[in-house]
């Protein structure tokens, strides 16, 4: 069991880290899709715009339909539940998945935007 705890949150080999700044300039990129980890209670606190909720441990099964070439940026509180996300999505097949280091809190610190619009549940 200790051996699953330490890889599960492991940086994973094929997980891009996106700083605020990156992460601002993807979001214009077309396709890419923004995917929240953390609490329905913390989602709705703040968030991206235009981000989905999927919390951990759900993130897999709620992606289930989504293209595994669709490039999907994670986000969390400080990173590490993001990570643990990306290792199922990348288990899944996912090619192009990404996660922002530092999470949630890096993003405020840097004073870059969040919204607090709905509950957009990833379906």
């Amino acid at each position: 069991m200790a051996v699953n705890l330490f890889r599960l949150f492991q940086h994973p080999k094929n997980l891009v880290d996106l700083t605020p700044q990156t992460l601002a300039d993807k979001l214009s990129e077309p396709g890419v899709l923004i995917v929240d980890v953390r609490t329905r209670q913390e989602f709705l606190a703040g968030h991206l715009q235009g981000a989905r909720h999927a919390p951990l441990g759900k993130t897999g099964q709620l992606m289930a339909n989504t293209d595994r070439d669709t490039p999907v940026v994670l986000i969390c509180k400080t990173g590490h539940r993001s990570q643990a996300a990306a290792r199922e999505l990348l288990d899944l097949g996912f090619t192009q998945v990404h996660h922002l280091a530092g999470g949630i809190d890096r993003w405020r610190r840097q004073g870059m935007p969040l919204s607090r619009e709905g509950d957009s549940r990833l379906k």
